[in-house]
């Protein structure tokens, strides 16, 4: 099977997070994509967030541990349909709107809370993160 390294990212927005509807993998999902080359996983997750929705995101720290990448909320790792299994960073951001410019992978969004997420229709460790990343600190400056 496929390896490859990838990250997701919640972007915060006034107590909600963004997910997704994926048109590949038909889930919600946050956003998020496969490194580049020579790409760390903070940049690339700066890099999808702009890419898939327009959005420019603060990164908190999320740990005291020297070394670990502002807003780095987990790590785990699934099969993403046809590109095989991702080994996947995930981290958290805080942004300025909830106005967001969608492409082409996906077919819909939605700002949501724990309360009234698309439970039902994501996988469970998408509601898991997306808790761990609405109790995460916020970013300095956001």
């Amino acid at each position: 099977m496929r390896r490859a390294f990838s990250i997701a990212v919640y972007p915060r927005h006034e107590g909600r997070v963004l997910l997704i509807h994926h048109r590949r993998l038909a889930k919600w999902l946050p956003p998020g994509g496969e490194l580049e080359p020579d790409e760390t996983p903070l940049e690339a997750a700066a890099r999808e967030l702009l890419e898939e929705t327009g959005l420019r995101g603060v990164f908190p720290r999320t740990s005291p541990v020297d070394g670990t990448p502002l807003g780095l909320i987990g790590y785990e790792e699934h099969v993403a349909g046809s590109k095989g299994l991702h080994l996947n960073f995930v981290f958290v951001c805080d942004v300025e709107t909830d106005a967001i410019v969608p492409n082409d992978e996906f077919t819909d969004h939605r700002w949501v809370s724990l309360a009234d997420g698309p439970w039902d229709t994501a996988p469970i460790n998408v509601r898991q993160l997306a808790e761990i990343a609405l109790a995460a600190p916020r970013a300095s400056g956001a």
